[in-house]
């Protein structure tokens, strides 16, 4: 009979991958974007286009309403009217976006981490300009609202939708959305679906808010959640119900990426600019667009 001995030194007993722990490659399988809201102006506002040439400002005149009058066959008309105008006027500003990257940097890294970069970089430009959009609901010259601390109803929306199409100095009979953050939608939803549990539940818009929660319109006006919306310190959010054409996002130029070389910089590193000038601007105040400040409370039933 041979008997093995164990080798003068070497360790004895079965081989894993924890015994080879230092051999096991690192390899980054994949790599991922943290998901964000995409915004919601493109839908919901008159996009224009300031033409180069024209001046840093974006200008559009209305004119004032006429009034005719009745005559006879013998009336002397001395009741001249006046054409007035006024004066709509918006600068588009500019905002950029720098990422700098070394060489080194992209030889060393994952390639499916090189692959997600210059869509961050696109991702917070379009965050930026919803976040410049919402944030002209505050300046809004008229609200329709329970206030802070008071939950949302779809009556505010209502109230809202036909002070804009019923306005008495200037109705407008496009388009009208609403824009909310997603614990006010929930307000709504909880009101529609507030009979569950207690009676019988008909076929309807109450069962399908139940099943599939709330999406769509509510008296004509087009709603859409927005988690670009900022719920402040106390716990309150401001959405807001408008006319497409009661806000217009006056588009300055086309987002313009450049990139340059800085080789002087850590062995060399490529810089990436990404530009846009835009403006966003409230179209006859007080008459096509109503804020919204509700409570916002993080919901837990």
């Amino acid at each position: 009979m041979v008997r093995a001995y164990p080798v003068a030194g070497g360790a004895t007993g079965e081989t894993t991958s924890g015994t080879l722990a230092d051999s096991l490659p690192s390899i980054i399988a994949d790599a991922r974007i943290v998901r964000e809201y995409e915004g919601t102006w493109q839908r919901t506002t008159d996009v224009r286009k300031l033409k180069d040439g024209t001046g840093l400002n974006w200008q559009e005149i209305s004119l004032a309403q006429l009034t005719s009058q009745d005559i006879s066959e013998t009336t002397n008309n001395e009741n001249a009217q006046q054409v007035q105008d006024t004066l709509l006027s918006v600068e588009p500003t500019m905002t950029q976006i720098l990422i700098k990257v070394t060489d080194r940097t992209y030889r060393k890294i994952a390639d499916v981490v090189e692959s997600k970069m210059g869509t961050l970089a696109g991702n917070a430009m379009a965050r930026k300009k919803d976040d410049d959009y919402l944030a002209l609901f505050s300046t809004f010259a008229t609200t329709v609202q329970p206030g802070a601390g008071v939950a949302f109803a779809y009556g505010y929306i209502s109230a809202a939708k036909n002070r804009i199409s019923s306005n008495a100095t200037e109705p407008s009979i496009g388009a009208i959305y609403s824009v909310l953050h997603g614990f006010q939608i929930k307000d709504i939803q909880d009101a529609i679906t507030s009979g569950v549990g207690t009676f019988a539940v008909p076929h309807g818009m109450t069962e399908d808010t139940f099943r599939q929660g709330f999406a769509g319109t509510v008296t004509g006006v087009n709603v859409f959640e927005d988690g670009n919306i900022t719920i402040d310190g106390s716990a309150d959010a401001r959405g807001a119900t408008h006319a497409r054409e009661g806000v217009v996002a006056v588009m300055g130029m086309s987002i313009k990426t450049e990139t340059r070389r800085d080789p002087a910089f850590g062995g060399g590193a490529d810089e990436i600019f990404m530009t846009d000038e835009y403006a966003f601007v409230e179209r006859s105040a007080s008459n096509w667009a109503f804020g919204h400040l509700s409570d916002a409370t993080a919901p837990t039933s």
